[in-house]
């Protein structure tokens, strides 16, 4: 018979589907729904259309006028056959799901959208029997077994699927299932779907493509396939698998066909095709592709993402400062269409006429999230240029007399307003334009520009005042920190207000100096509020590193380039040298904490409570290792980075724990970006202890380690240690049982697994030669570990108790009382809450006025 036949899991998990694509329809009845002008807020408000828990009832209500109609899908569903339904039209594909099970749709929608999937797939049973079906999924479902419809819902979740279950009758034979997807996407959009079969273990059929028997060969040889670096900076892909095995590998438009020798073979990418989130909320492309591996002979493969990752990194300083903005501009020139690289080639040359701008324009005609980026970025050109093309400066005043600046204004559109990064953003795009154009009347809101202006310059100022005397609560994002420039740099260089340049001016000095004393040989590699899978994985892809490039002389060129364009185009805002000399200063030890406490207003954030976060820095000139402890210790995660060590561009070690397999900036939090519940983890000088809790009902089960093996100079076990040595550097890692290496899959050689229960983890660090030998077994108890340092200091960790070093809790002073927490405190700087002023070395910056320029 013309098909293939799978097993589930363990656990009765439903992997191998067919599915449909993703039929998508502009959300542009939500006017019938919400009011598009006056007050946001209230049960009517447009404010809903964040897409956080909180928009749950408007997408049932959307979902009630716009339901997945009741008709069973007609027509046989094979692997490569068509598709009708409603008035869609498509071709059913297979999927094999990741370790979750979950059919995965998710994206990132730049404007509010409806969309309509199906998942199909077959189930053979000998003996007719009654079985449970467990379906879990984001949005709502409609669940057709035989053609039957016995399960609909209309729920939503934010991230996590909720389960439903019905026990349903299989006659002797196979069983067709067909399940509906629904969702209306907000921004990041989780349309996902899990199916699990409670009961005796069924078979799982795909009608087409091959034979059931070469099948199942080719599913055993591609489960024992692996890849063992995700990114590639020189377009090499190493394969392992079973020795012999010829694998059929696609990608982009290209396909070769790969011999495994010795079980091992290498890839190069002659082209790729790039991922299919670019602008995922952030400014960059992770440089993605996906490879899909499988055997001749067999429909079935599996996938596995790589990265082609940018080749220019520098660890030290080459040259001056001169030099590095050179190299800087050269680069972002090559950023075609963008407004970053329309204005270095204005500066530049200043004859040079603006062309393009079609992908800006486009998303804020269109209202697109993260089009307020855009905004601050054409406000550089509106500054900077005197030739356009014909036509197009006029298209950008239109543009932006028509543009919406803020959640008060009118207009029914999904864009975010309520990260701390977009907040300053608007509130610079708001200011800046309606400077610009002061005396014209905004078609949107009918406010003159001054008007504009004043709303927004009260904002901003408000803004900054609180980030320069308090912090921020997307502390360190190696993504979220580099929007944060390019708002504070827009102000210092076009505001006309002195005041607001001045605070512009002092917390831009704040926030470069964070990513000075934070950073270490040109990668961000502290602890993070907010960040994602790709940069965690490769620091050649953060936001940052371009503007360490310019700044520092360390870091990566990628395409993230309009926050450095501002800062190298820029004539007002000069970075303090002491800030440079603190990123390249490498001592043999450097310690720093810093400490940010805020107060989220929900009017700006949407919740209404404080926030706080202490992040420690150990740096030697081999390594670093950084952690925010007691982070919300026990509490839902989403993409907080808490804790890792580095020890070069994709040489960085951490571990989470995992809500699921994706690795997708829609899934948040994901497999290695964020935690399903956050740690408790605290840092003394080189080690980190954290503790983890795992439910019993946990979906994933585990904690699992970011352990790059193949990056490494060596590595070894020893015990219950999994150390790894690059350069003169050491990382060791502990866990109960100790851990052993993920050998297959997109993950191999890359992934450690705890043997043991993996509720307690130790890293520590260090530089000499004995560090292996000065490795002590730690002591795990039940709640809790206990481990003896290399330099010999004790450390004791438990979920209720308090952190001890050597007996005393670290959070106590010398007399025995809570120990006063600084806000800063490394060898460049020392600043106490309450202080009025930040001294950088010899640098002064005002924490009420900021500083002048």
């Amino acid at each position: 018979m013309d098909r293939t036949v799978h097993a589930l899991d363990g656990r009765g998990t439903v992997l191998d589907w067919l599915v449909s694509p993703v039929w998508r329809e502009p959300a542009d009845d939500l006017g019938k729904h919400l009011r598009a002008d006056g007050d946001p807020w209230g049960e009517r408000g447009r404010w809903v259309l964040t897409n956080g828990p909180d928009v749950t009832l408007f997408k049932q209500e959307l979902y009630r006028h716009r339901p997945l109609p009741r008709d069973p899908v007609i027509g046989p569903i094979v692997d490569g056959g068509p598709i009708g339904y409603l008035e869609h039209t498509g071709e059913w594909r297979r999927t094999h799901t990741g370790a979750d099970g979950l059919v995965d749709w998710s994206a990132f929608c730049f404007t509010p959208e409806y969309r309509v999937a199906l998942a199909a797939t077959h189930l053979e049973v000998d003996q007719a029997e009654w079985r449970t079906l467990r379906l879990a999924s984001t949005g709502p479902t409609l669940l057709f077994v035989n053609g039957e419809l016995l399960e609909e819902s209309d729920g939503f979740t934010y991230m996590e699927p909720a389960e439903r279950a019905r026990r349903v009758w299989l006659p002797s034979g196979t069983s067709t299932v067909v399940v509906a997807s629904w969702q209306v996407a907000f921004r990041e959009c989780r349309q996902v779907l899990r199916l699990r079969v409670e009961g005796l273990p069924v078979r799982v059929v795909l009608p087409g493509g091959g034979r059931e028997d070469t099948g199942a060969v080719a599913e055993r040889v591609l489960d024992a396939v692996g890849v063992t670096r995700w990114g590639t900076a020189d377009g090499t892909v190493p394969i392992i698998g079973p020795e012999g095995a010829a694998l059929r590998v696609r990608w982009a438009d290209q396909e070769r066909l790969v011999r495994l020798t010795g079980g091992r073979a290498t890839l190069r990418l002659d082209k790729t095709e790039g991922d299919d989130e670019v602008g995922n909320a952030s400014m960059l492309s992770t440089g993605e592709t996906v490879l899909r591996i499988s055997l001749d002979g067999s429909p079935v493969f599996r996938e596995f993402p790589v990265a082609v990752l940018p080749p220019e990194y520098r660890s030290a300083p080459e040259g001056d400062p001169a030099t590095w903005r050179a190299e800087f501009l050269r680069h972002a020139a090559t950023m075609e269409g963008t407004s970053a690289a329309e204005l270095v080639r204005v500066v530049e040359d200043p004859s040079y006429v603006v062309t393009g701008l079609e992908r800006a324009l486009w998303m804020i005609g269109n209202r697109a999230d993260c089009a307020d980026f855009e905004a601050v970025g054409l406000a550089h050109l509106w500054h900077r240029a005197h030739a356009w093309e014909p036509g197009l400066r006029e298209r950008v005043r239109e543009a932006m007399l028509g543009f919406k600046y803020w959640i008060d204004q009118p207009g029914l559109d999904a864009m975010c307003y309520f990260t701390e990064n977009h907040q300053l953003v608007w509130h610079t795009a708001e200011l800046l334009w309606g400077a610009a154009l002061s005396d014209e009347t905004f078609s949107n809101t009918g406010w003159t520009g001054a008007q504009h202006s004043a709303h927004g310059r009260e904002m901003a100022a408000e803004w900054m005042r609180r980030k320069l005397a308090g912090g921020f609560s997307e502390f360190d994002s190696n993504a979220y920190l580099a929007i944060d420039l390019l708002a504070l740099v827009s102000l210092v260089e076009f505001a006309e207000d002195a005041e607001i340049r001045a605070l512009a001016a002092g917390v831009a000095d704040r926030v470069l100096f964070s990513l000075a004393a934070n950073s270490w040989r040109g990668i961000h590699g502290c602890a993070h509020g907010r960040s994602y899978v790709s940069t965690l994985r490769s620091s050649r892809l953060e936001e940052t590193a371009p503007i360490m490039w310019l700044c520092f002389g360390t870091g990566a060129l990628n395409d993230a380039v309009l926050p450095a364009a501002a800062i190298a185009t820029a004539r007002r805002y000069r970075m303090p040298e002491v800030i440079r000399q603190a990123a390249n200063d490498l001592p043999d030890r450097w310690w720093g904490r810093q400490s940010y406490r805020g107060t989220y207003r929900f009017a700006h954030d949407l919740l209404s409570r404080p926030y706080g976060s202490d992040v420690t820095v150990f740096k030697t000139p081999d390594v670093m290792l950084s952690c925010a402890n007691d982070y919300r210790p026990g509490l839902p995660g989403l993409q907080e980075h808490i804790w890792g060590a580095t020890l070069g561009p994709e040489t960085q070690v951490f571990v989470t724990h995992a809500p699921n397999s994706s690795t997708s900036p829609s899934a948040r939090p994901n497999a290695w970006a964020g935690n399903r519940i956050l740690p408790r983890a605290r840092q003394h000088e080189g080690t980190v202890l954290s503790l983890y809790r795992i439910p019993g009902d946990d979906v994933m089960g585990y904690t699992h380690a970011w352990f790059p093996i193949a990056e490494f100079d060596e590595w070894i076990q020893q015990g219950v240690w999994t150390v790894g040595r690059k350069g003169a550097g050491y990382v060791a890692l502990a866990t109960e049982g100790g851990a052993e290496p993920v050998t297959t899959g997109p993950d191999a050689w890359q992934e450690l697994r705890p043997r043991g229960p993996g509720t307690a983890w130790i890293c520590t660090v260090g530089r000499h030669a004995d560090f292996i030998a000065s490795l002590t077994e730690p002591r795990f108890i039940r709640d809790g570990v206990a481990f003896t340092t290399p330099e010999g200091d004790e450390l004791n960790l438990t979920w209720h108790g308090p952190f001890t070093v050597n007996g005393r809790p670290a959070d106590l002073a010398p007399d025995g009382t809570i120990a006063e927490v600084p806000q800063l405190d490394n060898p460049y700087a020392r600043l106490g809450f309450g202080d009025t002023t930040l001294s950088i070395g010899s640098h002064m910056i005002d924490l009420q006025k900021g500083r002048s320029t």
